[in-house]
């Protein structure tokens, strides 16, 4: 085939330790080496002329061809360096895997395939050993793996526990906290109601005592006089009617104990009487001024609650607004009735605001003024109660807006 001196070429390739094969394009095989009698058991003299594909199980011949057939098809893709593994035939029977590494050259204008065989038997014995020693370590690792994250779920659930003890003690702390408070914070209730209670009725018995004092040293001359004082006797007992109405109040919200009588009545004619009331307590130059509903129905209230609590803010505006300034109050009337009081009077300190619905709770530019602090909380703790709802704005020093919501029919 390839002339010249044969036998030096042959005793050549008979040195390499692979196994080696020549292929023309036909897949015949044109030459080989004895190292191919080594790893497959075939005399060299009697593959020359055979077909290539002999050399592997009948199972894989077909693809093989299709392979060689692609691997000679176009000459630019000759000189590529292939290496595969394929699955040998021994002459005995057994299979022997192979490493298969094609390259290709071309003499006297034919084009031939040169295959380097190596018998990777041991390779792969020593790569399912290692496959073995991998899943037997895997296994291992995963026993272990699996008596660690045991030993993990065991200290996590202690942990566990040890957080909910420590939330559960530091929750009684919390709560023993909060009822040291609660209990410190009730005694301070209690201190400044007794002394709050003290200075409201010792203001109006005072009262009381100076004019019944007056109205006995009078003849029947000063009747003028008697007349004045007996107004101001009449005054202060209802301011204590009032303060007492307060406590008692207080009293049923604190205890939940609040029944309301529902009833249909006018609300214009409601204001008028409150209006008419609250004139006589104005100071000198104030004056109401006073924007009705037009539109207003008879609605379904408790007539007495809501009285209550209009009464009490035009009164808080009246007390803390100065001489000559106007309270102005309008109604109007959609879903629910509204009434809006502004006056000009101390307004709240920005500070204060948070706190002015608080029991007992007094603005820091009002303490120097007769309250008891339980008005607005009242007032509140009502509007809520007939499912309407209050809300201000201030500024000290230059008034206050308070509007308030009712619904026409509650519905509780």
């Amino acid at each position: 085939m390839f002339g010249g001196n044969l036998n030096v070429v042959k005793i050549a390739f008979d040195a390499i330790l692979e196994g080696v094969i020549i292929i023309d394009s036909d897949a015949q095989i044109v030459f080989a080496n004895k190292a191919i009698e080594r790893n497959l058991g075939y005399e060299v003299n009697k593959l020359i002329g055979k077909d290539f594909y002999f050399l592997v199980p009948k199972l894989f011949q077909k693809a093989h061809k299709e392979y060689f057939k692609s691997f000679f098809k176009d000459p630019a893709n000759l000189s590529s360096y292939n290496v595969r593994t394929i699955i040998g035939l021994h002459k005995n029977g057994n299979i022997v895997p192979l490493e298969i590494k094609f390259t290709c050259f071309e003499h006297t204008n034919r084009i031939y395939a040169q295959a380097l065989l190596t018998d990777i038997s041991e390779r792969k014995v020593k790569e399912k050993e290692n496959k073995i020693e991998k899943i037997e370590l895997e296994e291992a690792v995963k026993k272990h793996t699996s008596k660690l994250e045991k030993v993990v779920r065991q200290l996590r659930d202690t942990n566990q526990a040890l957080k909910s003890e420590i939330q559960k003690k530091n929750k009684a702390k919390k709560e023993a906290r909060k009822a040291l408070i609660a209990e410190r914070e009730l005694s301070q209730l209690k201190t400044r109601f007794l002394s709050l209670a003290s200075h409201e009725f010792r203001t109006p018995l005072s009262g009381i005592l100076t004019s019944a004092t007056l109205i006995s040293k009078y003849t029947t001359k000063g009747q003028e006089n008697i007349t004045k004082h007996i107004g101001v006797i009449k005054m202060m007992v209802n301011h204590l009617s009032n303060i007492l109405d307060d406590f008692m109040s207080l009293e049923r919200i604190e205890e939940g104990d609040i029944h309301y009588k529902f009833s249909s009545f006018c609300f214009n004619e409601l204001m008028e009487i409150i209006i008419k009331e609250a004139n006589s307590l104005l100071k000198v130059g104030q004056s109401i001024h006073y924007s009705p509903c037009i539109e207003c129905p008879k609605i379904y209230q408790d007539k007495r609650i809501i009285q209550i609590i209009i009464t009490n803010i035009l009164y808080n505006a009246i007390k803390y607004s100065p001489e000559n300034s106007p309270i102005d109050i309008s109604v109007t009337s959609k879903n629910k009735i509204k009434i809006k009081i502004t006056d000009k009077g101390i307004g709240i300190p920005k500070k204060d605001k948070k706190n002015i619905f608080e029991r007992f709770f007094r603005a820091s530019n009002a303490t120097h003024l007769q309250g008891t602090g339980i008005g607005l909380n009242i007032v509140k703790a009502n509007i809520e109660g007939l499912g309407g709802t209050i809300h201000f704005k201030s500024k000290e020093n230059k008034g206050s807006t308070f509007v308030i919501k009712i619904p026409k029919d509650v519905k509780l």
